[in-house]
């Protein structure tokens, strides 16, 4: 992962030394951002070690909510329908990913994807901040960089055996995880949240989980429940609940 967060990197470097003296607010955005997002990539992969899938995709979806909520901490208030779209998406979640039960929650994995969840959520909200005064393509260029550089550590220091070998035994999902999950999609992102607030994003991100179960109806034959399709509803009225204009709007 970290060797094809390097090669999305490259993919920009062009674009990212056209500039001389690049800009010290692109540098340092973008090395914030990465540190969130390298921070809650690598702590969902840990934490999927201890708990389930189910409570997982739930407790990661809680970024949702936490960004309009860290945004009242920071005095940046959002809209009534804001904070209605984000309660429904986190509720959608909840039939989606649970069921409607979860039957434990205080081990370590739940702890460490709560956490994980926080560190989505201020990746958010820092890109809020830096994206509109930055270009798209290099602020994207040195949050790759920067995940590249602290997943390294992280396989280092767990003691991942990064041979070639290993490497190219399992290319395609590493390609597609590494430069289509997260480098294509990301820096769409980044374009994106020069002019969409942080919890709008968010909630749109949400339908993820709704896509995920439309593939595994469609190619791994899974069945889901009514309380499932429930909670794809909520996410969908969700994303509707949050593109429809505010009054204000003409």
């Amino acid at each position: 992962m970290c060797a094809l967060f390097d090669w999305q990197c490259s993919a920009f470097a062009g674009d990212f030394l056209s500039t001389e003296k690049p800009h010290k607010q692109l540098l340092s955005g973008g090395i914030i951002c990465g540190f969130f997002l390298a921070g809650g990539e690598i702590l969902q992969q840990i934490g999927l070690l201890y708990t389930t899938a189910g409570k997982a995709g739930f407790l990661t979806a809680l970024y949702v909510i936490m960004i309009p909520v860290i945004g009242v901490l920071f005095k940046k208030k959002s809209t009534t329908k804001i904070w209605a779209a984000s309660l429904l998406s986190v509720a959608g979640a909840y039939l989606l990913c649970s069921d409607g039960t979860l039957k434990s929650f205080g081990n370590a994995g739940d702890i460490l994807m709560l956490i994980c969840a926080l560190f989505f959520a201020f990746q958010f909200i820092s890109l809020a901040k830096f994206a509109p005064q930055s270009d798209a393509l290099q602020l994207a260029a040195v949050q790759f960089f920067t995940v590249a550089i602290l997943s390294g550590i992280a396989a280092l220091i767990g003691g991942e055996d990064l041979t070639c070998r290993n490497i190219t035994g399992c290319w395609l999902p590493l390609f597609y995880c590494g430069v289509i999950a997260i480098g294509f999609a990301c820096t769409i992102q980044v374009a994106v949240q020069k002019c969409v607030h942080p919890a709008t994003t968010a909630i749109i991100l949400s339908t993820a989980s709704v896509f995920a179960v439309i593939w595994g109806w469609g190619l791994l034959h899974e069945s889901y429940s009514i309380v499932n399709l429930t909670g794809c509803g909520l996410i969908f009225a969700a994303v509707v609940l949050v593109q429809l204009p505010d009054r204000t709007e003409k």
